[in-house]
């Protein structure tokens, strides 16, 4: 593995394995929503005061899958998130929350079905 590299089962194994199983049938995108905006060697980490309805909001509805390549080019790349041919929310899951954010996550989804209700 290439220094500085780190491969995580959930962003790279599993997605390339359920593509070979099934190209057709996953999306050809992450499904969890990672920002990276800081410019940092990690994520944003969302701290309590971050976890609002406003953020909530603006996390599923994102509909265009934004990728930079990691070559030299560093080539941006969007797509439009298509389920089935329609147009839907990129985004299932969202990280990275710190634990002193789990208070105000259970107050917006004590019993989470669609958020579509805030």
């Amino acid at each position: 593995m290439e220094k500085g590299r780190n491969c995580y089962s959930d962003e790279h194994y599993l997605p390339t394995y359920f593509y070979m199983l099934d190209p057709a049938g996953i999306s050809n995108w992450s499904v969890t929503h990672v920002d990276w905006s800081e410019g940092k060697w990690h994520p944003k980490a969302y701290r309590a005061e971050d976890v609002t309805p406003e953020l909530m909001r603006n996390l599923t509805s994102i509909s265009e899958s934004v990728h930079v390549t990691s070559d030299e080019k560093k080539e941006v790349q969007i797509k439009s998130c298509l389920w089935n041919g329609s147009e839907r929310p990129c985004y299932l899951f969202a990280r990275k929350f710190l634990p002193e954010t789990l208070d105000n996550l259970m107050l917006l989804f004590p019993n989470y079905t669609n958020y579509t209700s805030i």
